[in-house]
């Protein structure tokens, strides 16, 4: 006897075969309506544009006619079943047999034809995509090169498989640079192209957002906890996973990197020019007058300034203001006539002032945001 599986909807309940085919009726019906809804009215544009399935896609994926000519295969008794769901390998190697079989059947036609065939027109010319008519000649040399494009493509799909399998539990985290797209890393880029989902900050995707094509999740102050388990949820499940950073993740996201590294074993990094760089060059230091620190992590502010030389104090996103920041260096020992530059505005136009870490305290200069592409400076060393 076949067993009818039923569907996790149906609680205590068990539908006869007709009330389930009517049933099934009625869902296919229902999705159909809601399908041809969906598509009223969409034009060339929607259709064919899309994050990680556009609009034609979607339809492509729901012309079923296979399925629906197996179903009535197995109705007619020509079919007995279905093939099993775990196939997938004898899939592949169906699939790898019918391309040798084409490109073997297009290749004998290739060589097969004559001269006069060669000449024959194929297609019609079209102005609206100023597309030109073409002889079969010109169609096959435009053709002959197809799997060779997809060639590379594979390849490289491969590459990123490998690098994002989830064998290896392993989580990207990918600086950008200070906000020029032109200084996003190479691999940075081409992750970005496949990853399943990015997480960054609104300024972060806005950099990243011409390479990305698949779901953007906004990183905020009160849902890092949440998206770090569902990155452990996720990577668990195959998922290629990846968040973005303006700047160096190891300068500008300390903490978060901390807690993506405590919650998952393998942490994959990709460097980027950072805004410590830019915040030397702007106060005239050198990187051996200096050492960097974050305003995510200001505790341990007061460890380096005991060295003696100067502290770049990083900013980060959601990380108030650098009156708060003041503050905290205040109760924790700092002297308040510690002489401090203020840089906001490195990822674009900036503006530099020099104060006292007590002026910083209480006056107006307290109120700019301790942003990602800020610093402030500790001057323990030689101005």
């Amino acid at each position: 006897m076949v067993s009818h599986g039923v569907p996790d909807d149906v609680q205590n309940e068990v539908l006869s075969p007709t009330e389930r085919q009517h049933r099934a009726l009625n869902r296919l019906d229902e999705g159909h309506a809601a399908l041809l809804e969906a598509l009223n009215g969409v034009g060339e544009a929607e259709a064919f544009l899309g994050s990680r399935w556009s609009v034609w896609e979607v339809m492509q994926h729901l012309l079923t006619e296979n399925f629906v000519q197996a179903l009535e295969e197995i109705a007619s008794g020509e079919r007995e079943m279905l093939p099993p769901f775990d196939a997938r390998q004898d899939r592949i190697a169906a699939d790898v047999a019918r391309l040798e079989a084409n490109y073997q059947r297009f290749r004998t036609l290739i060589s097969g034809l004559s001269s006069a065939q060669l000449d024959l027109p194929a297609t019609p010319h079209n102005p609206e995509n100023n597309f030109p008519s073409l002889s079969l000649l010109d169609l096959i040399e435009r053709t002959s090169g197809h799997e060779g494009n997809h060639a590379r493509q594979v390849v490289e799909t491969r590459k990123f498989v490998d690098a994002f399998r989830s064998a290896e539990r392993a989580i990207t985290v990918a600086g950008l640079g200070p906000g020029d797209p032109a200084s996003v890393p190479m691999p940075a880029r081409e992750m970005l192209a496949n990853a399943d989902y990015v997480i960054g900050s609104p300024a972060a995707l806005s950099v990243a957002r011409r390479w990305i094509r698949s779901v953007e999740l906004t990183l905020r102050d009160d849902n890092r906890a949440e998206l770090v388990n569902r990155l452990v949820r996720d990577i668990r499940a195959g998922l290629w996973s990846m968040v973005i950073t303006l700047g160096d993740p190891a300068e500008s996201a300390p903490s978060f990197l901390s807690e993506i590294g405590d919650a998952i074993s393998t942490v994959s990094l990709i460097p980027a020019p950072g805004f410590y760089r830019l915040a030397l060059e702007q106060a005239g230091l050198s990187p051996l007058d200096a050492v960097c620190g974050s305003v995510e992590k200001i505790g341990d502010i007061p460890k380096l300034a005991a060295s003696g030389r100067n502290v770049v104090v990083l900013g980060a996103d959601h990380a108030g203001t650098w009156r708060d920041a003041a503050l905290t260096l205040d109760a924790s020992g700092v002297p308040p006539d510690t002489a401090i530059d203020l840089t906001t505005g490195l990822s674009g136009p900036r503006s530099s002032e020099q104060a006292t870490l007590g002026d910083l305290v209480v006056g107006q200069m307290g109120d700019a945001p301790a942003a990602i592409d800020s610093a402030l400076i500790l001057r323990f060393g030689s101005r």
